[in-house]
């Protein structure tokens, strides 16, 4: 559970961090630039991003998501789905350039390698990871995690620990040098929210979906969501202490990282680029995942013109981008968070509480008969019936998303081995299961769909 959790927190993170906030350019524009009132409003988005993140991987779980589409359709009205799916699916694609954008940027910085060449070997990993499945994507992305924010934190601690200068000097440099569309912190805070949410909203709920407990799921957004919480406050903080330094930059916390150690720099070079590319896999994966729902075979080739069309338009400059697409971004990324977070507190959360309880239920029943030590008997098979009938997956679908896990932990407990064919039919038993029971008592009921 603890190590479940903990993959799911760092593939959010992940997939939410992004160009903008690995580079540093978010922070400096959305909080440094109103020098320490910058400091309250991160403060202000570590209190909503840990809730806001649960609820969206609690969601994808729930209903065994594969693309945001699902979901909107079931928590909103037709109307209101319809607006979202396409709403997102637009903001995926303006994130998706921009962050292409930021890998030459970054190469550029770092390298003098030219802007289009950092882009265009971006276009290429992002393309090539993205022919493989869920599972693999989230791997990859969770995996990059770790070495970028061990980098943040090294360049945060750095900076405070050797700043030397005036606090109220900082504070006046930061307002008069930095600029900012937005007119003050507060509406730079909720703005910023919004866009946070927006650079992982489908790729996080992709994330849930491919994971069986709602509960497990849910906290590891909460983690993914405190780590970028936690992040955001500590890099705020950072270079607004070093804003006489870094804000003419592009990349300032590659900056920050290459005043520390010129070798570090370079570290830190290769990991921003891979968190960019992280968020630029998770948005053109999930895009290309919903512009194919019609035509599932055809994803490849939908992912890749969508990949292509945003490399062609990642010529426009980094901070420009920066500066003035996500502010619009993120007041529709509020309405999303309003959305998500409000239906999850006033009627759903109950109910994926009750169905992770009820999912827990089946898979102990199912490691309990496939235990040889243990005797299986009538009740037992009555208790199993009932809360796959219960559930707001249909049998087979339930069966299908546990079978992985059960199968392993009924190896690993027991010691059994279970042919693959055999773990591959969990999801028909379950149905047939129900089925016979339900032509038993009359009703024919296989449970409820979702």
């Amino acid at each position: 559970m603890l190590k479940r959790v903990l993959m799911i927190g760092l593939a959010y993170f992940g997939v939410t961090v992004g160009a903008g906030f690995a580079s540093g350019q978010e922070m400096l524009q959305f909080y440094v630039s109103y020098g320490w009132w910058g400091l309250a409003g991160a403060g202000v988005n570590l209190l909503i991003m840990p809730l806001t993140a649960l609820a969206i991987l609690q969601y994808g779980s729930y209903f065994r998501a594969q693309s945001h589409g699902k979901v909107f359709d079931s928590i909103a009205s037709k109307f209101l789905a319809k607006f979202m799916d396409y709403g997102l699916s637009i903001a995926q694609f303006c994130i998706g350039f921009v962050m292409l954008a930021g890998a030459g940027s970054n190469l550029n910085q770092q390298f003098g390698l030219p802007l289009f060449a950092g882009s265009a070997i971006m276009v290429v990993l992002v393309i090539v990871a993205g022919m493989f499945n869920p599972d693999r994507v989230s791997g990859i992305i969770g995996g990059i995690t770790p070495a970028m924010i061990a980098l943040i934190l090294a360049a945060g601690l750095y900076s405070i620990l050797t700043f030397s200068g005036s606090l109220q000097g900082v504070h006046e440099f930061a307002i008069e040098h930095v600029t900012s569309s937005l007119p003050n912190w507060l509406l730079s805070t909720v703005n910023y929210t919004g866009l946070s949410m927006f650079s992982g909203i489908a790729m996080a709920i992709i994330i849930g979906g491919q994971n069986w407990s709602p509960q497990a799921a849910g906290w590891g957004g909460f983690l993914g969501g405190l780590i970028f919480g936690g992040l955001l406050l500590l890099m705020t903080a950072a270079l607004l202490l070093r804003v006489e330094d870094v804000y003419t930059s592009d990349l300032p916390t590659l900056a920050l990282i290459n005043e520390m150690n010129p070798i570090l720099g370079v570290i830190a070079s290769i990991a921003t680029y891979l968190m960019i590319f992280s968020t630029a896999l998770g948005v053109f994966y999930s895009l290309g995942k919903r512009l194919a729902v019609p035509r599932p075979s055809l994803y490849r080739v939908v992912f890749v013109a969508v990949t292509l069309i945003g490399f062609g338009l990642s010529f426009l400059p980094f901070t420009a981008l920066v500066n003035n697409v996500f502010p619009v971004l993120g007041w529709l990324g509020i309405l999303f968070v309003a959305v998500l977070v409000g239906t999850w507190l006033v009627s759903a959360r109950s109910d994926i509480s009750a169905e992770s309880l009820r999912r827990d239920r089946v898979r102990a029943l199912i490691l309990y008969r496939l235990d040889p030590q243990r005797r299986w008997t009538p009740r037992h098979a009555s208790a199993l019936i009932q809360a796959v009938d219960e559930s707001n997956l249909r049998a087979k679908h339930l069966g299908d998303f546990m079978s992985e896990d059960v199968y392993r932990e009924a190896e690993q407990t027991t010691g059994i081995e279970i042919p693959v064919e055999q773990q591959r039919e969990l999801g028909e038993r379950l149905a047939k299961l129900t089925k016979e029971e339900g032509e038993k008592t009359g009703s024919g009921s296989a449970g409820p769909s979702a």
